[in-house]
């Protein structure tokens, strides 16, 4: 079964070019739409899995924001979370440019769910 990633429509591009590399091609990452605050739609995430299943995808991973590169949206990293755990995905957190907040206690709030990711990305 060939396998599918999930991220939002924000996603930074090199994600779609990790596909590539890895020789799954851009048809592996499946972009999510977001809502009203450019952060993928928990809703919409969870139909696109079963629909996936349903086709006969392989469900492999969830790719949450830790602050999109064009506008600074940050996933529910902790819905997130609790999605990938029921699905049995892995959870990835692209935390390249909020990830790190999290070290400040007053804006640890904005990234949690965080500590919940099986890998994250920092640069």
């Amino acid at each position: 079964k060939p396998l599918r990633y999930y991220a939002s429509d924000q996603v930074h591009s090199c994600h779609r070019k990790a596909m590539e590399a890895l020789g799954l091609g851009n048809r592996a990452l499946r972009r999510v739409p977001t809502d009203a605050g450019l952060r993928i739609d928990i809703a919409a995430l969870k139909a696109a899995i079963a629909e996936d299943r349903k086709a006969g995808f392989r469900p492999a991973c969830i790719i949450g924001t830790a602050g999109t590169v064009n506008t600074g949206a940050i996933d529910d990293l902790q819905a997130l979370a609790t999605v990938a755990a029921e699905e049995d995905l892995w959870f990835h957190v692209d935390g390249c440019i909020g990830a790190l907040i999290a070290i400040a206690p007053e804006n640890r709030s904005l990234v949690a769910g965080i500590e919940q990711a099986h890998s994250i990305a920092l640069d």
